[in-house]
């Protein structure tokens, strides 16, 4: 079967997010985390909400209500932060 240009878009996409959520969690200390985010163009939400999720532990259930947004706004938030820091990792 032949997979479409999209379906392979896709799972390239799927493959660099797991990937970068592999090297944020590998990063040792807090100030080399906060070194890498200040390398990448953020939102100030998009900053807090890689903290508070991988510094911290939280579940975007959490951080949506902590920051005041809807969990699926969260989830799209650490979606565009990760394509962000990316090319950085």
């Amino acid at each position: 079967m032949e997979q479409t240009s999209a379906h392979r878009k896709a799972q390239n996409m799927a493959s660099k997010h797991i990937e970068t959520r592999r090297k944020l969690k590998a990063i040792p200390d807090i100030k080399t985390f906060n070194s890498i985010l200040d390398q990448c163009v953020l939102s100030d939400d998009e900053r807090q909400l890689l903290q508070l999720h991988y510094l911290n532990g939280k579940d975007f259930r959490y951080i949506a209500d902590y920051l005041g947004f809807a969990e699926v706004t969260i989830k799209c938030k650490h979606r565009t932060a990760l394509q962000k820091i990316s090319t950085i990792l």
